[in-house]
């Protein structure tokens, strides 16, 4: 054992140092080595070996849904009822149509 209290400021701080380098290396051994066991266990039972993710994107992303509203006065011009609100809707909403009123049936 290291007599710490005899010991110089100097020599002190190569010693902790090496404690230091030490402590990454052994730290990286059992970080490996947990991960390796990890994978060990999830080809024993069976898991999935993709990594799990955390944010998933919605069901519906990039489905094209049927429109539910169209424009009467242009009838190319429909919404989904998904994202912002189109322009034509959200003034006819504004000149105070229901929305019902442009569902279509």
């Amino acid at each position: 054992m290291l007599n710490i209290k005899s010991m110089t400021f100097d020599k002190l701080l190569v010693t902790k140092g090496k404690i230091d380098t030490e402590i990454e290396l052994r730290s990286a051994k059992e970080r490996s080595r947990l991960i390796e066991a990890i994978g060990a266990l999830r080809t024993v039972s069976g898991a999935k070996t993709a990594p799990i993710s955390i944010a998933r994107p919605h069901a519906l992303k990039g489905k094209k849904l049927p429109p539910l509203y169209r424009n009467p006065k242009n009838r190319k011009e429909t919404w989904a009822g998904r994202g912002n609100r189109p322009r034509w809707l959200v003034a006819a909403l504004k000149g105070g149509k229901k929305l019902e009123a442009f569902a279509i049936r």
